[in-house]
């Protein structure tokens, strides 16, 4: 049901009505066919991404795992950091500071792991050179 306003009193009035009930002025009801029929258009608004953040993002995380195979893991962390770094300066910034801080924490992963096989490579000599 529609509403229409008097045109005396101004109250808002159904439209099945065909006088006024306060002020009993004729109302002028438009016809079924004269009312206008509003249409909506939804028009998918331009998706924001941020494609070096997402790759930034997905290189990190794989390197993560791999990590420990030598070449193809520094590789691949180094892509990982290079491109969430450049991500950061695009909008929506969430993946690329997530492979960001990513890449940070597999940095510190591979430090420890190089560190720990120098560390058993100078005990390896030491214990050999004891030996001797």
């Amino acid at each position: 049901m529609a509403f229409i306003n008097c045109p005396k009193c101004g109250r808002l009035v159904p439209d099945t009505y065909t006088n006024c009930p306060m002020c009993k002025a004729p109302l002028n009801a438009p016809k079924q066919s004269d009312t206008q029929q509003s249409i909506y258009v939804n028009v998918p608004e331009k998706s924001n991404s941020n494609g070096l953040g997402v790759a930034g993002f997905v290189l990190a995380l794989i390197g993560l795992f791999i990590g420990w195979v030598p070449a193809l893991g520094w590789i691949i962390w180094l892509l990982g950091a290079i491109f969430s770094f450049a991500g950061l300066f695009k909008q929506p910034r969430g993946l690329a500071i997530a492979g960001f801080v990513i890449s940070f924490i597999d940095l510190l992963l591979l430090l420890l792991v190089f560190g720990a096989g120098l560390s058993l490579l100078g005990a390896l000599g030491a214990i050999g050179a004891a030996a001797s």
